[in-house]
């Protein structure tokens, strides 16, 4: 039996969080010895996540208490993490001795098993995003040679799509060891949810719905900015955002700012989103940034059709079908979108039938098998 790491810095709700819960959920535990470790611990999938493999993180914030001085000695123990030596740091930490070891996220992660002192395992990395719009990555390295000097001591790097693979190599370096990985999505399971009662009545207006943690990358402030806009012009809709975040108190106040209480909801983050996204008419997504959106992914499985900013993996997600509308990445686009959209010019029924079809092509057996079989293969000799 292979014992496998994966690291990550929080089990928070965002959708490679998500992947990785599918993956630990669904894999052959009788071939894979699996142990998922964050630095921080008590995110949102760290409970789905120890009731299948095995669970630690870097620091544990259930053993510190509470008050100032509890906190404060917390946030020295979590900064030092990230000031010592990445090699230092996993000498400390990870106990015990891996067959392979997988960044499953960018950034910090990345740098963290790339400073790995065991030199017998086979390292992986997962890149889930567009490289080019990477917004953290001149905090974590640095320089761009250091950044791929490390990617470089990876021995598989896993793209979640071709737009995100074609722009890593572009940036990084054109090499076989570089894959495209679809993440595996539990149909089943999306479409069970999906039929579960809420306790919103929707209103009769055209019911849009997103997805996603409140940070800059999902362009949340824009799409209020927009949809201000036009409630100023008379247009009548709903808007369900799902997720939490940094950003909540700066979205709360451009919500108040427009007066759109009553027709724009903040619904924090949710164990099932699908409930919701279900009862909507279409899903909308205003990134600037995106891999192989999860949640656009989760929408076309409902059955929604997706209208969307144009972010890596979106034309791959749509296939061959014609699920929705992708757009110019700007501002002025996405509001041109979400008018024609509100005022009646585009009709989201007019797209379910493909959008149905397109459904109907994801398994995640499949995706599960491609991950087992890359687990399973050998370590090549360098």
């Amino acid at each position: 039996m292979k014992k496998i790491l994966f690291f990550l810095e929080s089990l928070a709700g965002g959708g490679a969080e998500k992947t990785l819960a599918n993956i630990v959920t669904s894999i052959d535990k009788s071939k894979f010895d699996i142990t998922v470790c964050t630095v921080t611990n008590g995110d949102v999938y760290q409970k789905i996540v120890e009731e299948h493999v095995k669970y630690r993180s870097l620091l544990d914030t259930g053993s510190l208490g509470r008050g100032i001085i509890c906190g404060l000695i917390y946030r020295i123990r979590l900064r030092l993490i990230y000031v010592l030596p990445p090699r230092l740091v996993y000498f400390l930490f990870i106990k015990g001795r891996y067959d392979i070891e997988c960044a499953f996220i960018e950034g910090y992660a990345t740098k963290l098993i790339a400073a790995s002192t065991n030199r017998q395992s086979k390292k992986i990395a997962w890149i889930h995003i567009d490289m080019a719009k990477n917004p953290y990555a001149k905090t974590v390295y640095r320089s761009h040679a250091h950044h791929c000097r490390l990617y470089r001591k990876y021995d598989t790097i896993c793209c979640v799509s071709n737009n995100v693979k074609e722009v890593f190599t572009s940036m990084f370096f054109d090499s076989r060891k570089v894959i495209v990985q679809y993440n595996p999505v539990d149909s089943d399971d999306i479409i069970r949810k999906g039929a579960e009662l809420i306790d919103i009545i929707p209103d009769r207006t055209l019911q849009l719905c997103t997805i996603g943690r409140l940070e800059a990358q999902k362009g949340f402030s824009r799409l209020l900015e927009c949809a201000g806009e036009l409630f100023k012009e008379g247009l009548a809709f709903s808007l369900w955002i799902i997720g939490e975040g940094s950003q909540r108190q700066m979205l709360e106040d451009i919500i108040k700012r427009y007066c759109m209480e009553k027709s724009v909801k903040l619904l924090g983050f949710q164990s099932n989103p699908y409930k919701y996204l279900s009862k909507s008419d279409a899903f909308i997504c205003s990134s600037y940034a995106e891999g192989f959106s999860t949640a656009a992914t989760e929408a076309i499985i409902l059955h929604k059709p997706v209208f969307t900013t144009e972010c890596a993996g979106m034309t791959e997600l749509f296939g061959e079908k014609k699920c929705g509308e992708i757009v110019e990445n700007t501002d002025q686009s996405l509001k041109q979108m979400m008018r024609r959209l509100v005022s009646g010019e585009i009709i989201p029924s007019d797209y379910l039938a493909e959008v149905s079809e397109r459904a109907m092509d994801f398994d995640i057996k499949i995706r599960i098998r491609e991950i087992e079989q890359l687990l399973d293969s050998p370590k090549e000799s360098t």
